[in-house]
């Protein structure tokens, strides 16, 4: 919420390019909003919608989790795949990755540059999976010739925030205590 309006981010491709060409990357962005970054919470919300640098900086305490969540979707990354280890693949660079988004869309997909750039990196995904699929059905193919995947969801999200300094504190259980 800003000034009291739901303001929705979409991690549109268009959106995630202007994201990695920010100064650092991802992780450059990433390590801004958890510093608090007025200015980068600001370019945030501007490719978003008509916010103030007022309105910004009032709501700015409580945007930090909702503006990490939305990088965290430009980058191609979902919090809620429960089988985040599940697939490894190649590591590409995130410019390469947002690349080959593009030409997924507007080559395999045959989407207009305009409408690619508009999908999120998830929609862009399921629907080059969904190609794949159709293709298979009609050729009869056991399996697709895979394109290089990046590499797993969670090797990304560890490399970003590694690379800015974060680390895992792992707090140890504290059994309860029995009241006397």
């Amino acid at each position: 919420m800003v000034a009291g309006e739901a303001v929705v981010l979409r991690p549109s491709l268009r959106n995630a390019i202007r994201l990695e060409r920010r100064p650092g990357s991802f992780a450059g962005v990433i390590a801004k909003i958890m510093e608090g970054s007025l200015e980068t919470a600001c370019a945030i919300l501007r490719d978003n919608a008509r916010v103030t640098d007022q309105q910004a900086l009032d709501a700015l305490p409580s945007l930090q989790e909702p503006l990490l969540a939305y990088v965290a979707a430009c980058a191609g990354l979902d919090a809620s795949d429960r089988k985040l280890d599940a697939d490894k693949g190649e590591s590409v660079p995130f410019r390469e990755y947002l690349e080959s988004l593009y030409r997924i869309g507007t080559g395999w997909l045959g989407w207009s540059p305009a409408v690619t750039l508009d999908a999120t990196p998830a929609e862009i995904t399921e629907a080059y999976k969904g190609r794949v699929d159709f293709l298979r059905a009609i050729f009869g193919a056991s399996e697709p010739d895979k394109q290089p995947e990046p590499k797993s969801v969670s090797e990304k999200f560890r490399a970003v925030f590694k690379s800015v300094g974060t680390t895992v504190v792992k707090r140890p259980i504290r059994k309860a205590r029995k009241a006397a």
